[in-house]
């Protein structure tokens, strides 16, 4: 462990938070929707929950007087995904390893991502976040957060029970040390993470399929999901075939 402890860290006013978040290249997003959703159809959603799933961060970065998310990168291979990064106003990086293997290349670039991180490491909270949190608030990434910072490498579960929504890496020292794939939350922890507990349902609901897509309606979409959401004619209790 580096430079400055626990204790010490907790006397600075100020520490760094950054966020990741990485997209895939959007011609291979979401294929567990392909049976249901036209390929043109799965771009719009892809795009439009990146984009309220952002405007949360942006809003957390910009509107609140403490600043408890400093700096937010969005990494991915797709061009467009990079555009609507600098449209959000935040950090685009292309993926720094280029793989086209889906689990692999995703960690792989979350963790070449965070050693590329200018901000101070001992000062600096790390935060992998899924980009498809359509009914993520505010407060609750910021509750997880202060949990966070007390546990040090941690993971938020998400609605399944088995994936992975959000991982953190708080404190001197801390990696995000990326497991996500197939039943993640037990990689997640049997590499040491710690389990977060709060009431954050639209931190935990992620959307792989259209059931997902309805009942994060049910908490209540960010505004472009929502639009992509009437087009497509979904309805909240409804089950979607």
């Amino acid at each position: 462990m580096r430079g400055v402890n626990r204790q010490e860290r907790a006397a600075h006013t100020h520490v760094h938070t950054h966020v990741i978040v990485a997209v895939k290249d959007l011609s291979r997003a979401k294929t567990r929707l392909a049976e249901a959703l036209s390929a043109a159809d799965r771009t719009d959603l892809v795009v439009a929950m990146l984009r309220d799933t952002l405007s949360v961060l942006v809003g957390a970065r910009d509107t609140i007087e403490t600043a408890p998310i400093t700096d937010i990168t969005v990494v991915t291979p797709d061009p467009i995904v990079a555009a609507i990064a600098a449209e959000c106003g935040v950090h685009h990086r292309p993926d720094p390893v280029r793989r086209t293997g889906g689990e692999s290349g995703l960690n792989a670039a979350l963790a070449a991502t965070e050693r590329t991180l200018e901000t101070a490491p001992d000062l600096t909270d790390v935060v992998a976040l899924q980009a498809d949190l359509p009914a993520l608030r505010t407060g609750e990434l910021l509750d997880a957060l202060a949990q966070s910072r007390a546990a040090g490498r941690a993971i938020v579960v998400d609605h399944t029970g088995t994936g992975t929504s959000a991982l953190f890496a708080c404190g001197p020292g801390a990696r995000l040390d990326p497991r996500f794939g197939t039943g993640s939350a037990r990689a997640h922890i049997a590499s040491g993470a710690h389990v977060l507990d709060g009431p954050w349902p639209g931190l935990r609901q992620d959307v792989d399929t259209l059931d997902d897509l309805v009942a994060a309606a049910r908490l209540g979409l960010g505004p472009a999901t929502q639009v992509v959401f009437d087009r497509l004619g979904c309805t909240p209790g409804v089950r979607q075939a």
